[in-house]
């Protein structure tokens, strides 16, 4: 007769399968990996509470207020855990929350004695300062009190759960010196396969054609269109250089955004930089990442990023903005920026053949097998949910 396995709570995501961004992309390869060892209850985001199953994992599809690019997550998690704690409180033993807007949801699991886990994920106040530089002037007190209500929901995080989860050093080493949690672990995010060697060279001529690009002809970004991944520092950088490549941007562009329509007029009236909306399809994604001439990640703030460690997979060269973080990921297997102005110079390095290609491509092979592997990120969890449930 087959055990009864632990049963854990996932909250603080949109849905699976991963439509949405990198916390998606992580909690679908997280669980279908650890299956077999644990029974998974995942929210999805729908217009009304129901379950089902997908892949053999429960799907908790509940209401969200939310808009095109985002959500309201501390209403949203608190609604998920108390819909999950009135029907599922005697099942599900240890809850995981993802994101610090989920601490005031994490206060329903610690009053009802679960145990709890939380990942912070980034830096999410500094993000929101940088946001304040784009929006109307009459926004910014809304602002400013956002930055605060996150800089509490962080600290939150860090008080509340029996443990705490970094998925970067920079992180941990933040959380650490500001907030001083109880008990602090490290375990970082895998790199999706996004398409097989199997896809041939035709496929992948006739993807490309559909957006009008060449292999080897264009950089790429695939991100969150926010201010604090500096989308504009990559369009000014990119119109300074002495380039006859584009630049294919990939995003959820909203055209109500202040940031997005700041970005569209620094854009305009130039035919080679692409400005498209998110792609859901792995192998179409996967064919514009391992055909780009070069990636470029602009990201300032936060912690190991999904999106950079899917590139890495490919292989091609990575500018990338000079900051820890992205340090951190690289190491020797990146170009690094401080600006527009020296991104439009390491641009032009690079077209001109002044880096050493190899060096790259082995530091981010190496990278990716040794630290940024999904089955050894699953044993890390898998470690890290029995040592929580035995505590129970």
């Amino acid at each position: 007769m087959e055990l009864e396995k632990p049963r854990i709570a996932i909250i603080g995501l949109r849905g699976i399968p991963s439509k949405y961004g990198g916390t998606e992309t992580f909690v679908e390869e997280l669980t279908s990996r650890l299956k077999d060892a644990f029974k998974f209850y995942v929210m999805h985001e729908d217009t009304k509470f129901f379950e089902d199953e997908y892949n053999r994992i429960i799907r908790v599809h509940s209401p969200a207020i939310e808009s095109k690019s985002t959500s309201i997550p501390s209403i949203n998690d608190f609604t998920n855990t108390a819909y999950m704690l009135a029907n599922h409180e005697k099942d599900i033993e240890l809850f995981y929350f993802l994101g610090p807007d989920s601490s005031l949801a994490a206060i329903l699991a610690r009053l009802r004695g679960k145990k709890v886990l939380i990942n912070p994920d980034g830096v999410e106040w500094r993000r929101l300062i940088k946001r304040s530089y784009f929006v109307p002037f009459y926004l910014f007190p809304i602002y400013f009190a956002t930055i605060i209500y996150m800089y509490f929901m962080e600290y939150l995080s860090c008080k509340l759960p029996d443990i705490v989860v970094a998925d970067s050093l920079g992180i941990k080493e933040h959380l650490e010196k500001r907030h001083k949690p109880r008990r602090v672990v490290y375990i970082t995010y895998g790199a999706r396969e996004l398409i097989s060697s199997e896809f041939s060279v035709e496929e992948e001529k006739e993807i490309l054609s559909r957006f009008n690009l060449e292999p080897l002809g264009y950089y790429l970004t695939v991100a969150r269109i926010v201010a604090e991944n500096n989308i504009h520092m990559e369009i000014e950088g990119f119109k300074k250089a002495n380039s006859t490549k584009k630049l294919v941007i990939v995003g959820n562009f909203n055209e109500k955004d202040p940031y997005s329509k700041y970005l569209f007029n620094l854009a305009k009236d130039n035919e080679n930089i692409l400005l498209l909306d998110p792609i859901y399809d792995k192998k179409v994604l996967g064919v514009l990442r391992k055909n780009c001439f070069a990636y470029i990640h602009a990201y300032e703030v936060g912690g190991t990023n999904p999106s950079l460690l899917e590139q890495m997979l490919f292989k091609r060269p990575v500018l990338a903005y000079d900051v820890p973080f992205n340090k951190e990921v690289l190491q020797e297997g990146g170009i690094y920026f401080k600006d527009a102005e020296d991104l439009a110079n390491k641009i032009e390095m690079l077209e001109r053949g002044e880096f050493d290609l190899r060096l790259i491509k082995k530091t981010q092979i190496k990278r990716i097998k040794r630290q940024y592997n999904w089955e050894k990120v699953a044993r890390e969890y898998e470690k890290l949910f029995n040592i929580a449930l035995k505590s129970l």
